[in-house]
This record gives C-alpha cells, structure tokens and sequence, in this order.
C-alpha cells in the first residue's frame, strides 16, 4: 500500500530531465526513483526499480534489475504495457489499465490496441532507443511522444498515463493491478548544445571510424554523400571497415583532398587505414583478419608516432567468435607489450587508439576484454593483462551525436532491431588527451549547420548503415604532464590533482574557460562508480574539490569529469 501511494504522489511531482541514450546512466541521478519493486518476487528477472520522465520528443523509461544481467534486444520475454491515455476503457484491458501499446523486447515486435483493432509495430514506429546494446543489469528507454501509437493516431496528447513491465516467466511491476502513474507535464527542457564540428584547436589530429557498408566510398552513387562528409569534417586518419577493395579507395580520398598527399595501408580483409601522415608499417593482428594495425608517423605533429588498431568483428548473433578474437587480440597485444613479440617493431609507451565496427550486440564480456584486458578463454590465450602502457584500463569514449542527446551509431529503419553503438573508440589514456569527439548524424542536424558546412540532410543516411565517429587527439602526455599544445588551446579545460600516488585525500584541480555544467565522479579499475564528489554548475577559474578516500582499499582509480558534452579523465593512484 506504501508503495502505491508514494507512486501516486511523485506522478505528480514529475518534471523533465534531459536524458542522452548512450547506456549510461548518470544523468538519471536526478530523476526521482517512482517504483521500487520487492526483491527476490521474479524468477528469471527480478525488477528492482523504476524511473520516468521525458524531454521535448521522448517519453524516457529506467529500469534495473537486482542481480543478473539481461540483453534487452534479445533472450527475453520481457515486455512493456502502456496506456498513454490513462483511460482503462481504451486499448488492452490488462491488469487495470488500458494499453495502446504492448511491446516485446525479446521479439522486437509490438502491437497497437486502438478501435477494437491490433496493429502490428516495429521499432520504427515507435522511435525506439534503448542503451546500452550489450547486456547489462540497467536499461534506459525512449519511446517518442509524437508516434502513431502513444497518440492514438494524432488523436492524444500523453499527459497522464501508465505502465507495466513484465517478465513472462514471472515478476512484474507493479505487482498490484492499476500500473504505474505517470506525467508529462508543460515544461521545456534545454536542448543540446550543438557540437561543432571544427576542432577544439587547428592542429588538433582527427581520427574518423567508419563502417562504409559494402564498400560505399568506391559506390558512384554513394561516393558523393562521402565526399561531403569528409570535406565537411576534414580528417588526418579514416579508419573503414566493410571495404574489400586495395585499389581505387586512396585514389578517391585523394580526389577529394588535392591539396594534401594521403597514404592508404593494405587492405586487410575489409578493413582499411587511410592517413595525411605517412604509414611506416601495418599489419594484420589476429587470425580471423578482423583486426589490423598501422603505425603512423606522426613525430612531427605529436612527438612520436600513433599507433592504429582497426577492427571489425563478427556480427550479430556470433558471440563465440567475437569473444575468442578480443582474447586472441588481448593476448597478441599482451605479448606484444610485454616481450616485443608483435607484427614490427614498436617502442614502449606509443599512443595507441582502437577503433571499428566492433558489433557489440550480446555479452558484455566482449566490451570489458577491450577495456581491462579480461580474457574469457585463459587456457587457451593465457592470462588477463591491463591494456594501458602503465598497466591500467583503457578508456571506452562514449560519444553523443553533434545535434541530438543519442549514442547509438548504427540505424537501420526497416530492421527489427533498434539503433544501437555497434562502433567504439577505445584510447590510451596514459598518454593521448581528447579532443572534441562525436557522432554525426545528418538527420538531425539543423538547416544552418548543414548548409555551414556544406552538407545535405539525408548525407549520413543514404550513405551506410553507421554514422561516422570523430575522435581528434588534442596532445600526448608525458609523465603525467600535457604539453604546451593542449594548454594553449582556444577552449581548454584543465582537470589534474595532487598528490598522486595520495594516502587518504588528494585535491582535484579544474580549470574551465567558461561557465559550465559539470559533474565530478570516482570509478574503480572495473568501471564501478564508487564515489560523487560534484555535480552542479560552475563559474569560469580555478576549482578545487577534496577526495578523501579513507574507506578504500588502494589501488588504481579515475577521476571522470563531464562537462557540456564532453568528458576528461585522471588516473589516480591510492597507496595505503
């Protein structure tokens, strides 16, 4: 009875939050929780608790479970009910509420309930997102406010309604009848700061990853969409993916570059490295062929030369084989590092950055074997071994597109599947200090940036399934110390501490150029948040914050900072 009437008063308390689908899930700290179910009442899943809330465009749904982690695009029979009209009388009669729509995560199918009639929808329908694509114990939602089926065909607009989660094998929230009540109410919530996509400063190096679908780039139809998007955001590296061809591709890249002299590496499979710095060695780096490696020379831009892992691994439904080539590929690069045994030879402590079309669409395992170095199949590839120079995780970026508060980089309307981050930049950053980083996508943005930048609305969509990422390395770090590069940047947010290594408190230092929304968060080794030191908005200047760090064991932690639309990290070292 509690449970229902706290649900009840914060239905009318709820106000917008600004929600970016991306599989994390700091910006819901805010959002207050509206159920919080029992545990131990579900047999295959067991809910935990419930949030909601919305932004101009989407109606914005959190939900976790309280042990085991679940794939929501797949193995389950899990399912939401909604009565966008909080009218028992219309839609689907089902445990006291009347739902327009009933959605099968599993299945990837729905249907609408309106005039006595069932109405078959796909996820396009409803403008679904959900995040994160791997498995995961917390799922974030977003249904749009304006689709077909939550309007009753234009003839609603959601105020008040109500929803059900359902496991089919057994727990259910709320677990009374009646559903839980929500609202939306009038307010406007801020839209995203456009990211521009000029660099932070000119000599900053970008790094473009793209899945091209079916060799794109050398397509006469398709090669005019490309050829925009790269003029528009003028790379120094392209990695592709899903190109076979070894012959015509530098020829195209220069066609659309006359001024620059470009170096394309051999065609690894379907995976190809194009650079304005010229390729002093590549090679293939696991049996399969689904990831390759450049050494390019950039001693005169960076110091030393960058190295460039390109990968792109099984698709779909293939998890054994995208979970033995991170472990071949984890255990290569282990041996590499520790014994020189490697493709060419390399020298210790060079940048490395990994990017592809990565298809991370089942076990999280996958992901973590990238980042910590967590090799699944041990007897075969031997032991686990931190990836960083300095033995420590490397960073996964989580980008968000330059106009819209989404994550995903992969979008095909017509599938049954919905958008999803299939393609990730994964970076050293013991010794490489981002830049700007994005998605583009074409679709959403507004009629003066594309015209700014001589784009045309459909470029991103008509030109491959995957949206480009835009990662640009700002400077390489040595000894824990940003050259003068990085500093002297037109915008620049400084974020360090002192001591380090520390034994209990450190000072965290952060310098901003200018007014911002920031928040200020402790991860573990395992990217376990641990600790909230702030999260607020800050004037321009100098900041100084204690972490006091008595209750934890010592080890290697990271100080994250989120600031606008962009994130810094420190690594830090507690010695007790």
């Amino acid at each position: 009875m509690l449970s229902r009437l706290l649900i009840l008063q914060i239905s009318f308390l709820m106000a917008g939050h600004p929600i970016t689908i991306d599989g994390q899930f700091h910006d819901w700290d805010e959002v207050p929780i509206i159920f919080q179910d029992v545990q131990g009442d579900g047999d295959d899943a067991d809910f935990s608790i419930v949030k909601i809330t919305y932004d101009n465009e989407f109606l914005f749904f959190y939900f976790n479970f309280f042990d085991g982690e679940h794939l929501m695009q797949d193995w389950n029979d899990f399912k939401i009910y909604i009565d966008s009209d909080n009218d028992i009388t219309t839609g689907l009669t089902f445990e006291g509420i009347g739902a327009e729509l009933e959605w099968t995560f599993g299945q990837r199918s729905g249907t609408q309930y309106i005039n006595s009639e069932e109405i078959e929808v796909g996820q396009n329908d409803l403008t679904l997102r959900i995040g994160p694509t791997v498995t995961s114990t917390e799922f974030e939602i977003a249904i749009a406010r304006d689709s077909d089926i939550l309007t009753i065909n234009g003839s609603n607009t959601v105020i008040n309604g109500k929803v059900i989660l359902l496991d089919n094998n057994g727990d259910m929230v709320p677990n009374e009848s009646g559903g839980i009540s929500f609202s939306i109410g009038e307010d406007y919530i801020q839209e995203p700061n456009p990211i521009s996509l000029d660099r932070t400063d000119i000599s900053d190096i970008r790094i473009i990853s793209y899945n091209t679908l079916s060799e794109g780039m050398i397509d006469p139809e398709r090669e005019p969409y490309f050829r925009r998007l790269m003029q528009a955001l003028e790379p120094d590296i392209i990695a592709i993916q899903e190109h076979f061809d070894w012959n015509e591709i530098d020829d195209i890249v220069q066609s659309w570059f006359p001024q620059e002299q470009w170096y394309a590496s051999w065609t690894y499979r379907d995976l190809v490295v194009l650079s304005r710095f010229p390729i002093l060695n590549d090679a293939n780096m696991i049996s399969s062929e689904r990831t390759m490696v450049a050494l390019l020379d950039t001693y005169s831009e960076l110091g030393v030369p960058l190295l460039l892992f390109n990968s792109h691994l099984s698709c779909c439904s293939n998890n054994e084989s995208r979970q033995q080539q991170v472990d071949e590929f984890t255990s290569a690069w282990r041996d590499w590092v520790l014994t020189g045994d490697g493709p060419f030879d390399l020298d210790p402590e060079t940048p490395f950055i990994h990017v592809g079309d990565f298809n991370f669409v089942g076990y999280k395992q996958q992901v973590e074997t990238l980042r910590i170095g967590d090799i699944e199949n041990e007897s075969e590839y031997g032991n686990d071994f931190l990836p960083d120079w300095d033995s420590s995780p490397i960073i996964d970026l989580f980008p968000r597109h330059t106009h819209k508060r989404m994550g995903y980089t992969w979008r095909k309307d017509w599938s049954s599947y919905n958008p999803g981050k299939l393609d990730y930049v994964f970076y050293s950053d013991y010794l490489i200090e981002p830049g700007k980083y994005f998605i583009v996508n074409t679709l959403e943005m507004d009629d003066e940036s594309l015209s700014e930048y001589g784009l045309q609305l459909e470029d991103t969509q008509e030109a491959s399934d995957h949206l480009p990422i835009v990662f640009d390395i700002s400077s390489i770090v040595s000894m824990g110390i940003n050259n003068d590069r990085s500093i002297n940047s037109n915008n620049y947010v400084l974020l360090n501490n002192y001591p380090n290594p520390f034994n209990p408190k450190t000072t965290i230092n952060i310098k901003l150029d200018s007014y911002s929304k920031i928040s200020l968060e402790i991860f573990d080794i395992q990217g376990h948040l641990i600790d909230k030191i702030f999260m607020g908005n800050l004037e321009k200047g100098l900041h100084q914050f204690d972490w006091d760090a008595t209750k934890f064991s010592s080890g290697i932690y990271f100080i994250i900072m989120r600031y606008d639309s962009f994130l810094k990290t420190k690594k830090v070292l507690l010695l007790k």
